[in-house]
């Protein structure tokens, strides 16, 4: 990332200000095995919505606002792994040691973990992100000065879940960018005759600088989890630092946090997370369990997690998170 033309970026206005009028939609839920092609003639919107071949062939979708900010997502996982500024600043970390071959879940962006986050009855962060998501819609506001592109993708049951999870569901997951913003939404829908609950978090990496030079703010006051010493009997603390720093390894989860929180990269730029459902951040950075990469990376992920969302029959849970680049220099 260049960063120095990073700390000039500013947050635009809130994501809730997105128009529901498109000039393009096109809605028809489809098999995550279409082609690239096929993709492009029934999703493909000219100058914002592009399906492309991305790395070991699988597919990416790319979206590009008007204002010039860009992101990419795997349909594998539902990963977004790219959200550039309109200055080509990356904003996002892909570990050096990801793969894209679908023969384990991408290492960096913004990884799904659903129905289950962590270690549990299941694999490791649930299912969510192993497997392939389908397109459900594209879109495109009308508005010259604020066209933004929107991929909606969909995960339902089969019979790899059921084995895990024996419930029936749709998972709704929309991407949008919002000028120099990056939204995403997730919506979870019981379709089954019996209730359900889960965990779920997004768990993005974010580059900085270094991660000495990397802080978290607005957690103050918060009662947290501390695995760092034992992920299976976390020790419960309060957070007293105005700004939460990294000396170790770090694992901490927040509970009840404020929907306003701040990472600060280490140039005098900071991105911001507002979310909402999400109840929980989650406070990552692997120290020198992973040599070759702690220092270029910070976990800032939205979960639930402390109480599992639970959803009835026919019900649904939502929840959302808007990223954004504010100017913390001044």
């Amino acid at each position: 990332m260049a960063l120095a033309a990073m700390r000039c970026r500013a947050a635009r206005p809130a994501a809730a200000s997105r128009r529901s009028a498109v000039s393009s939609r096109r809605v028809t839920v489809v098999s995550a095995s279409m082609s690239v092609a096929d993709l492009n003639t029934k999703y493909g919107i000219p100058g914002s919505v592009e399906f492309k071949e991305g790395k070991s062939g699988s597919t990416v979708v790319a979206l590009k606002h008007a204002c010039g900010s860009s992101a990419e997502m795997y349909l594998f996982g539902a990963c977004v792994t790219s959200w550039k500024q309109p200055s080509g600043d990356e904003i996002l970390y892909v570990r050096p040691d990801a793969v894209f071959d679908k023969s384990k879940p991408i290492s960096g962006g913004v990884p799904h973990c659903f129905p289950q986050f962590g270690p549990g009855a299941m694999q490791q962060h649930g299912f969510a992100r192993n497997l392939d998501w389908a397109v459900s819609a594209t879109a495109a506001d009308p508005n010259p000065d604020e066209r933004d592109p929107t991929v909606e993708v969909v995960l339902t049951e089969s019979d790899y879940t059921t084995k895990m999870w024996p419930h029936k569901f749709k998972a709704v997951y929309t991407v949008s960018l919002h000028g120099e913003q990056l939204n995403c939404q997730l919506r979870v829908i019981n379709t089954d005759d019996k209730p359900f609950d889960f965990t779920a978090a997004l768990h993005t990496y974010i580059e900085v600088l270094s991660i000495d030079k990397a802080k978290v703010t607005g957690l103050k006051g918060l009662k947290y989890l501390c695995k760092a010493k034992d992920p299976k009997n976390p020790e419960d603390k309060v957070e007293d630092r105005d700004a939460v720093d990294f000396t170790g390894y770090t694992d901490s989860v927040y509970l009840n946090s404020p929907n306003h929180v701040e990472l600060e990269v280490g140039t005098g730029a900071a991105v911001a997370l507002d979310s909402s459902g999400w109840e929980d951040t989650v406070v990552w950075n692997p120290w020198h369990t992973m040599k070759d990469c702690y220092q270029s990376f910070c976990c800032v992920e939205n979960a639930k997690f402390g109480s599992a969302a639970k959803v009835g029959p026919g019900q649904s849970w939502t929840a959302s998170v808007s990223f954004s680049v504010v100017d913390v220099s001044k």
